[in-house]
């Protein structure tokens, strides 16, 4: 059960008795396909990756009704992302997020780590934008962007850039950029050099020069490494993150979004943890950002490495 839909009977039964209801629906046809087959339908395919007739034919069901069984239950998991996907907002959640993240390795003030992920797309239509599709390793991708808790809980996801898209833009328009530019959040995320250095976002020092900065830097990969950690279990649960989707763009990326809400509801059911080896760092993902910092930012950093390290 569990290796052909990355849940257990009990987490599957958790989910039919979440998701069943919204997925079945009222029609006058005798052969309507209920909401449990709809299911398991569609966690054959976040399982697989495979193309549609494949899990299809697993469940008896065609091709045209498998494909059309998971745009809709990528509707309904996406329905459900403001509710199981929450980013750290009132005082008891920050709180105990930057306790959490403080006991790991003495960082102050962080509530989330970021990082993004490729998902690649194989054999899908582009039309006439496929060059902006294609990444550093000149592969066809959507460049997701994660952010997580030291619990391994999603905390935020953004699944609508192509791979061309350098992460620091993709976190520069996002909500959460907006927000804490606003005084809507509190605290800080903390990321990899690949992103701009903000009073709400660390990053690591280019050059450190006193012992307080060496050890700045020491702490800082060992507090961001949950980011990291939550790419592989989530391409490990999902496999079809990993070996890469064979639909077009917007159907993928709504599939990424409907992956990301069933793994945090799999960590809030205490479904089994999927082991995955992490690679080292691949030399084409090291991508400093490359504009300067702004004084407050410089400011706010330099105050937690003088008070902390």
């Amino acid at each position: 059960m569990y290796e052909r839909y990355r849940f257990s009977r009990r987490g599957i039964m958790l989910l039919l008795n979440t998701l069943a209801p919204r997925l079945d629906r009222e029609t006058s046809r005798s052969h309507a396909i209920d909401g449990r087959l709809q299911l398991l339908t569609a966690l054959r395919f976040y399982a697989s990756g495979t193309v549609h007739h494949n899990h299809g034919d697993h469940h008896g069901v065609s091709k045209a009704s498998a494909s059309r069984i998971v745009r809709r239950v990528n509707r309904v998991l996406i329905r459900m992302k403001h509710d199981i996907i929450r980013f750290p907002t009132t005082p008891a959640e920050v709180a105990a997020s930057q306790a959490d993240f403080f006991a790991v390795s003495g960082m102050p003030r962080v509530v989330s780590a970021v990082d993004c992920t490729h998902v690649l797309l194989r054999g899908a239509r582009y039309g006439d934008d496929a060059y902006i599709y294609v990444n550093r390793k000149r592969q066809k991708s959507i460049n997701v962007q994660l952010m997580c808790t030291t619990r391994f809980k999603i905390t935020n996801v953004v699944a609508r850039w192509p791979g061309s898209t350098h992460d620091s833009r993709i976190l520069t328009h996002s909500n959460i950029a907006a927000d804490f530019e606003a005084g809507r959040k509190e605290g800080v995320i903390i990321g990899d050099s690949g992103y701009p250095l903000k009073p709400w976002l660390i990053t690591p020092i280019q050059n450190p020069q006193t012992p307080a900065e060496y050890a700045y830097n020491r702490a800082h990969p060992r507090t961001r490494v949950f980011i990291e950690q939550v790419n592989g279990q989530i391409k490990a649960k999902f496999p079809c993150l990993a070996v890469g989707l064979r639909v077009a763009p917007k159907h993928a990326c709504r599939t990424i979004v409907a992956c990301a809400v069933l793994f945090n509801m799999a960590k809030e059911m205490g479904e089994p943890q999927d082991y995955f080896v992490q690679p080292p760092p691949d030399p084409a993902d090291i991508n400093d950002y490359q504009g300067q910092p702004g004084a407050v930012a410089i400011a706010v950093r330099d105050q937690i490495v003088q008070e902390f390290f």
